[in-house]
């Protein structure tokens, strides 16, 4: 997959095509696959040719692309290079071959033509063949499987209903798609650390059946959406959802906002904070522990949770409607003395926060610019659906700047990303969905 996408946004066309992407690799991988990656290398398409231009911003693409492309040297696998200069589509698929064995690979990569009389060869440590139009590579097992699909024989991935519908509903313009099932999340992604660990967190929740996923470059901009497909009875058991609202509060958080989360129940939003945290929630857990019981009195509907800037420490603040500003001041003064002692609290003109700190009460009532008029905000998150479940956006340069100020600049590992992360400008997403089915939009604002 890594190598087919090196191939992807390091070549270029000037081809005019809004259509989608060829996707023939698909048929040949079963519709149980775990996790399944599916890439445009079609030249000829503009929305390659856009990506390109995307990833060439980044300080690290060309030697990453390089270095991978160089490392298909390997005995036996000089074809795959090869085939990829021409190829309209590649692919990377994971699924269980049965018999209990570990996840088997299989790379596929369209050459355009039937290779008729060729025979199996090794590729490094895994083995090779042509399979109709595609150049297969993986375990002798995956080779074998994927020449029973292409006879048409099994339930192809292509033909299951679930993704079928899912890769429909996916932007026409995406260089890079695929799927990943409930197990897949749980399995593969889910239990690993960083940025893999982080894609699991996206995709699980207690419902999910699979995601699709596209992903598509233009300009300063890169969108991924994802399609979630869910249990409906799963669904309307569990209170870990969001519930749709129309958004009205983020007109009241300061231009210069770090962060900003818009959600219509507040206590699985700060459950996603932990969980987003991974290892460094422990410093969190404090505070989300005493805010999580008794705030769900103070904010039963839309809430908006604020990071704002200040020394020594950010401030979270979160705001909501006060309807009934008596009751919701009582409501106040009910809530543990732990908790009235560690945070600010103010209701004021049909408004009610709680904060870490009184300067994010101020930041808030204070007039002035507002987060919805900067320019950043319209680009990410300006064109969300009217009703959403929530809604993001993060000014990823100052959280990096805070970062930096707070010891992450002595890590080894964020020097190395550190030019590449320095190229995302802020960070936007949103929401939406109901019983049976979820779609996710995140859209990153990039320096090129």
């Amino acid at each position: 997959m890594v190598v087919a996408l090196a191939v992807v946004l390091g070549g270029s066309g000037d081809g005019a095509s809004g259509s989608a992407p060829a996707s023939g690799a698909a048929w040949l991988v079963p519709a149980d696959a775990l996790v399944y990656v599916h890439l445009s290398t079609d030249r000829d398409r503009s929305a390659t040719a856009a990506a390109a231009k995307v990833a060439d911003a980044f300080p690290s693409w060309s030697a990453l692309r390089d270095g991978i492309v160089k490392r298909l040297q390997a005995p036996g696998c000089d074809v795959a290079a090869k085939a990829l200069k021409t190829a309209d589509e590649a692919a990377l698929a994971i699924f269980d071959t049965g018999a209990g064995k570990t996840a088997n690979s299989l790379v596929l990569v369209d050459t355009g033509a039937e290779h008729p009389g060729t025979k199996q060869r090794g590729c490094g440590s895994l083995s090779s063949e042509y399979v109709g139009t595609f150049l297969a590579i993986g375990q002798p097992e995956s080779l074998a499987l994927a020449e029973k699909l292409h006879r048409g024989d099994g339930a192809s991935l292509a033909a299951a209903a679930g993704p079928k519908k899912a890769f429909g509903e996916l932007p026409a313009d995406r260089v890079v798609d695929g799927w990943v099932s409930r197990d897949g999340v749980r399995r593969l992604l889910a239990p690993q650390g960083g940025l893999l660990g982080a894609v699991g967190t996206l995709f699980d929740q207690p419902a999910l059946r699979g995601a699709a996923f596209g992903l598509s470059a233009a300009g300063d901009r890169a969108r991924l959406v994802v399609k979630s497909q869910l249990d409906p009875k799963i669904a309307r058991s569990t209170a870990s959802g969001f519930t749709k609202f129309t958004p009205t509060l983020a007109d009241q958080v300061p231009a210069t906002a770090m962060a900003y989360l818009g959600v219509s129940n507040l206590a699985p939003a700060l459950q996603r904070i932990l969980a987003a945290a991974g290892s460094s929630s422990a410093q969190l857990k404090p505070l989300i522990g005493k805010l999580d019981k008794p705030l769900k009195q103070v904010f039963p509907g839309e809430a908006a949770i604020v990071l704002t800037s200040a020394a020594p420490a950010p401030v979270l603040t979160i705001l909501a409607a006060a309807k009934d500003e008596a009751a919701t001041r009582k409501t106040l003064a009910g809530l543990p003395a732990a908790v009235r002692k560690s945070f600010s609290t103010a209701v004021w003109d049909g408004k009610v926060a709680v904060s870490t700190d009184p300067k994010g009460i101020a930041a808030v009532k204070a007039g002035g610019d507002r987060l919805t008029d900067t320019d950043q905000w319209s680009k990410a998150v300006g064109n969300h659906p009217e009703s959403i479940s929530s809604l993001l956006f993060l000014n990823f340069s100052r959280l990096l700047t805070l970062g930096e100020q707070t010891g992450l600049g002595q890590s080894g590992a964020y020097q190395a990303a550190k030019g590449d992360l320095s190229k995302v400008r802020a960070i936007g997403a949103h929401t939406s969905g109901n019983d049976s089915e979820s779609t996710a939009e995140i859209t990153l604002l990039i320096t090129l």
